[in-house]
């Protein structure tokens, strides 16, 4: 299998800077995949945090939820065992973190991605060879692993590949008797780096279209104070009726 290289110009750098770890148990809590959201969060700022205490507002404004969702939900990774009633990781969970444990990167929560595909994306990278940063799971073995539909596996790998964080490759087989098969997909894993850049590019050139439209919207307005449209559009029959020598006569007289 072949290993993937990185672009020029983007040089490895230290996994302990811009990465943090969640523990391999976490997926056998069966997590909702709003939950994992919001606990990966936790372990990025148990990891990043600099000793600063946490909230519910402060995680809501992390990953772009209402603090009344994101509430809810804490309160139910409290009653899973996962985080204390301080919103910090219980200590079983902290050890299991110092155990066995898989890495995402820091920048995943500027992405805002839906809870489903952030959830896949991290499966993928518990899976993944790290010699050549790929993997090859079914869709069902996705949905599986992260507690959805088929039907949103596809969906959330499909958003994957649009956002740049992953390549997605056909594959085959032969089975013994020399009978070509489909196989699973293989996905590669690609550096975070370019998928942040284009994002920030697409956001950059939707808010020149939208103060393009607002400069538009003005200009418009300002137009019709000056150069008022009322009595150019008014309806014919209503200039009819208020003139009585408009009228159509009536068909029938006594």
């Amino acid at each position: 299998m072949r290993k993937h290289q990185l672009p020029l110009g983007w040089s490895r750098r230290d996994p302990r800077h811009y990465r943090f770890p969640l523990p391999n148990a976490v997926w056998e809590y069966r997590l909702k995949p709003i939950e994992f959201v919001i606990f990966s969060y936790l372990c990025y700022h148990h990891t990043h945090g600099q000793g600063k205490r946490l909230t519910p507002k402060i995680v809501a404004e992390g990953i772009s939820l209402s603090t009344s969702t994101a509430k809810k939900h804490l309160v139910s990774l409290i009653s899973k065992g996962l985080i204390t009633d301080e919103w910090t990781l219980t200590p079983s969970i902290q050890n299991k973190t110092g155990e066995k444990f898989f890495t995402l990167p820091n920048e995943l929560f500027l992405l805002k991605l839906l809870p489903s595909t952030f959830m896949v994306y991290a499966y993928l990278l518990l899976i993944e060879d790290r010699r050549t940063n790929t993997c090859h799971p079914s869709y069902n073995t996705i949905a599986a692993a992260a507690g959805m539909s088929k039907n949103t596996a596809i969906k959330s790998i499909s958003a994957l590949l649009e956002m740049g964080l992953i390549t997605v490759e056909a594959s085959s087989y032969f089975d013994k008797r020399g009978m070509k098969w489909k196989g699973n997909n293989l996905y590669t894993i690609l550096p975070i780096g370019m998928a942040v850049d284009a994002f920030h590019r697409r956001q950059l050139c939707q808010l020149e279209l939208d103060t393009e439209r607002r400069r538009v919207r003005r200009r418009q307005e300002e137009y019709d104070r000056c150069h008022p449209r009322t009595a150019l559009y008014a309806p014919a029959s209503a200039q009819a009726a208020s003139d009585p020598s408009q009228l159509p006569s009536p068909l029938y007289t006594r």
